[in-house]
């Protein structure tokens, strides 16, 4: 058993989006990567001058004291069946914030989970420094190894347990995804007009600054905000039919938010 994250102790399992920006934090300490994908595991592996292999069954070959999985939520199970128990009893964690460590225990009986709130592309700069890390482990001991692993990329550790990580989980949804999606109809509205979507960059970041400082209650204007329902009926008709139903069920969550009546269909 390993008492410490001692040099090339950890075999990174995945080589997706999470994966590729903790094996570049963690290279130091890596010694194989391991993918489905023999390339994705061979071009990570070259990046950080280690092995890549894509036979999951030889993770125990390389006696690791830590194992990280960082697949899609729904692969972490059969992940952890495919590389079966390892002699070295690592401690294995995940990078999930849906999935219960227990779909680790395949692997070893010292499981654990660190859940980094944030989106991830590969080939888009994270500093992980920022980014907050929530972690959990079956043991104490290693609950504190999981710490120990956090910091070593970020300075904000916090403990979350299952029910707590589906929690930050939506709450990352509704942070990161479904924004980026109003963003695409943004584009959406703006292309036929001939504008890019960097015209709306100063408003976002305006927005998401004020909000911070603010509270986003008390951030919030607009014609919904005011209760100028004229404006709303004359936004609604100018829409593609697509978006209107998004912009009404948007509008109302801030009309009822501030005390004020929703859209009344049978007027719009």
């Amino acid at each position: 058993m390993s008492s410490s994250l001692s040099s090339r102790d950890i075999v990174l399992v995945g080589a997706g989006n999470v994966a590729t920006h903790l094996a570049e934090a963690l290279a130091p300490r890596i010694s194989a990567v391991f993918s489905r994908s023999p390339e994705r595991a061979g071009a990570l592996g070259r990046r950080i001058g280690v092995p890549g292999c894509s036979d999951f069954a030889r993770v125990a070959e390389f006696c690791p004291g830590t194992v990280i999985v960082s697949v899609a939520d729904k692969a972490v199970a059969p992940v952890a069946a495919a590389i079966g128990a390892v002699p070295s009893r690592p401690l294995t964690v995940h990078t999930s914030g849906t999935v219960g460590m227990e779909y680790l225990s395949p692997v070893s009986d010292r499981v654990g989970v660190l859940y980094p709130l944030q989106t991830f592309s590969a080939d888009v700069p994270v500093d992980l420094s920022r980014v907050p890390f929530f972690t959990e482990a079956a043991l104490e001991d290693d609950l504190a190894r999981v710490d120990a692993l956090a910091r070593l990329m970020s300075e904000h550790v916090h403990h979350a347990d299952a029910a707590h990580r589906r929690v930050l989980h939506i709450a990352g949804v509704f942070s990161s995804n479904f924004p980026n999606v109003l963003l695409e109809c943004v584009e959406r509205i703006l292309s036929p007009a001939g504008y890019p979507l960097d015209v709306v960059r100063p408003l976002i970041e305006a927005t998401v600054a004020k909000a911070f400082e603010a509270g986003p209650h008390k951030a919030q204007t607009g014609p919904a905000r005011r209760g100028d329902y004229d404006v709303i009926r004359r936004q609604l008709v100018a829409l593609p039919d697509e978006l209107r139903p998004v912009y009404l069920v948007l509008s109302d969550l801030i009309l009822e938010s501030h005390g004020l009546e929703r859209c009344d269909r049978s007027k719009l």
